[in-house]
């Protein structure tokens, strides 16, 4: 052997060696995300977990909104669940990766006879794409949906890279709505499972194969911490005055309702202060967040803008001075891509004619 071509020789296994030096470094990267609970994370008291699952994403918030699919989804004209249900309340989401030999019908079995045991019941179950439509995974998680993603943490970590791709694989789909208690005081669990083979993210998806994921969703019923400021009727003629429009966040509605609640009192009498004394036309705009379908958004902002027209008039201020109309999520004041954004989207306007 020639010295050069040793010298090649000798280069090229050091270059191999660093190579799967550096494969075997990133499997080892995500199996530890794997394999260890998320710090700071919890199970949810009502759901606890399975046997020897890791729980490996959680997303919490003290008051929120989440729509459930409480039937399958189907493709006409666009993707969409035939039926939900929006339930808000104090919500966690948690994923927990269940490793490899387990079946997805076992680990959701376990999860459906513990919620049983509590008293809930199941509103809709299906499995498999023949049950739960085509477009029932795309819509339920997707890579490219971040409004679907549980939280991992930084993005850059392995948590966070496998946050968006934990479904990506995922194949023998079940899903499971359950609840306990009616009207606004009902409390719901759903649960979506998967087992994890194939996918799009290279190591990330390697990592998951033959692991059965189950995102758990709770949304417990509450009462929110009301730490919105009252506009008052000076700020409102500023803000007319200066932008020509005025958003208000202290009128407030149940979850598809359009009935005004009795804590949006003090907002509707500083309206009905400002509306006496400046006899300024005005528009009475409904805005939602981009959660649902259009045509729904739609009519209920609407719905809402003409009901606190109404409690106005009902108050004395007259009914020509108005005109309600709602715009839905057609003109957004924050991204709809996370909770902070939705909730700014949802308001009311005055806006001078």
């Amino acid at each position: 052997m020639t010295r050069a071509f040793a010298l090649t020789a000798a280069v090229l296994a050091i270059a191999v060696s660093l190579g799967a030096g550096s494969v075997s470094a990133r499997d080892g990267y995500y199996e530890e995300a794997l394999s260890k609970d998320m710090a700071g994370a919890k199970d949810h008291p009502w759901t606890g977990r399975y046997g020897g699952s890791t729980l490996l994403l959680q997303s919490t918030a003290a008051f929120d909104e989440l729509t459930l699919p409480a039937g399958p989804a189907e493709f006409k004209g666009d993707k969409r669940f035939t039926k939900t249900v929006r339930a808000e309340g104090q919500v966690t989401r948690t994923v927990y990766a269940v490793p490899p030999g387990r079946s997805t019908l076992e680990v959701i079995r376990n999860f459906e006879e513990h919620l049983r045991g509590q008293g809930f019941g199941v509103v809709f179950s299906c499995s498999g794409t023949d049950e739960c439509g085509q477009p029932f995974k795309e819509l339920k998680y997707h890579w490219n949906n971040k409004a679907s993603h549980v939280s991992g943490g930084a993005a850059s970590s392995a948590r966070g890279r496998l946050s968006p791709a934990v479904f990506d694989g995922g194949r023998d789909i079940r899903y499971a709505l359950l609840s306990k208690g009616e009207g606004p005081d009902a409390a719901y669990v759903a649960l979506f499972v998967a087992r994890s083979e194939g996918g799009s993210h290279g190591d990330i998806s390697k990592a998951l194969t033959g692991y059965v994921l189950a995102l758990v969703e709770v949304v417990q019923p509450g009462v929110m911490e009301q730490r919105i400021e009252t506009v008052k009727s000076e700020a409102i003629a500023a803000g007319l005055q200066n932008k020509g429009a005025v958003a208000l966040y202290g009128l407030f509605f149940d979850t598809d309702k359009a009935e005004l609640k009795p804590e949006s009192e003090p907002q509707l009498a500083e309206m009905v202060r400002y509306l006496k004394t400046s006899k300024a036309k005005i528009y009475v705009v409904g805005h939602t967040d981009s959660q649902g379908k259009l045509d729904y958004n739609l009519d209920l902002s609407d719905r809402r803008a003409k009901a606190v027209a109404a409690a106005l008039v009902a108050r004395g201020v007259p009914a020509g001075q108005m005109l309600a109309r709602g715009v839905g999520p057609l003109v957004p004041a924050a991204p709809n891509s996370d909770e902070a954004g939705r909730a700014k989207n949802r308001r009311v306007e005055l806006v001078l004619q």
